[in-house]
């Protein structure tokens, strides 16, 4: 094809038709660039396309992440709920002296406030989008910044987490420093290195709070308040995230059957 019209270009010239010459140059160089900018459209439409399945492939695999994350929080905040619960409960026996008439109740609030619910989440696949520049495939701008609240918000509620866990790690060495309470603590380990001669019984415990005085009693109850104000916080950052969640995840499944 290219011999086909240089052989064109030297016959003019040859026979002297210049202002053909021209036309058919400018002619040729219409055609050349209708061929490039028609190479560059399909280029374009390629590229379209990949990044259009790179966007919906990163959506639904934030979209498995985020459904996990409500599951998660739901388990979270019901067993908030159930702690508020205990330590009030908890709170309101000590308050009234009234723990040997409520021995079971009070033993069984003990139970349920040992320990502390983290929020794990997922947020590999955000953060592998996010350190590569791939958010920016996200050719929604209402979505991507929902996306990025939701994980601004998990953020939020690690930091309301770790603040938790330092009140209650220190809470529990104030309690430690005013109280003898070494024969819980050994009760705890594994048999192989619990070094109490006798089993401690359910009796032990509940005279543990009924020893103290009464100004290391207000410190306790200073403390379990204390303690509930921050699962309240934490509660409340948890339920903004879970709610971001589900209007993340309905954007996410309206735009992808868009898409479709």
């Amino acid at each position: 094809m290219i011999k086909f019209f240089r052989k064109i270009r030297y016959t003019l010239m040859e026979t002297g038709k210049t202002s053909k010459y021209f036309k058919y140059a400018i002619g040729e160089i219409v055609l050349v660039v209708i061929g490039i900018l028609i190479a560059l459209q399909i280029n374009n439409w390629n590229e379209n396309r990949k990044n259009t399945q790179y966007e919906q492939n990163y959506l639904q695999r934030i979209l498995k992440d985020l459904n996990k994350d409500q599951v998660e929080l739901e388990m979270h905040l019901n067993t908030d709920t159930l702690k508020l619960d205990a330590f009030t409960e908890i709170m309101r026996i000590q308050k009234t002296n009234s723990i040997t008439s409520n021995q079971q109740a009070y033993l069984t609030a003990l139970s349920k406030v040992q320990g502390t619910n983290w929020f794990e989440g997922n947020d590999v696949v955000f953060n592998e989008m996010k350190f590569s520049g791939k958010l920016a495939l996200i050719a929604s701008e209402e979505l991507r910044e929902s996306i990025q609240n939701y994980y601004k918000q998990v953020e939020e509620v690690i930091k309301q987490e770790n603040i938790y866990v330092a009140l209650q790690t220190s809470a529990y060495y104030r309690i430690n420093d005013y109280t003898d309470n070494a024969f819980l603590r050994e009760a705890s380990m594994a048999p192989r290195w619990n070094s109490n001669t006798n089993a401690v019984t359910y009796e032990d415990i509940i005279h543990f709070y009924e020893n103290l005085n009464e100004e290391q009693k207000k410190e306790a109850l200073k403390d379990l308040t204390l303690m509930k104000e921050n699962i309240l916080y934490s509660n409340k950052v948890r339920t903004t995230l879970y709610e971001k969640g589900k209007a993340t995840i309905k954007l996410i499944n309206d735009y992808l059957e868009k898409k479709i």
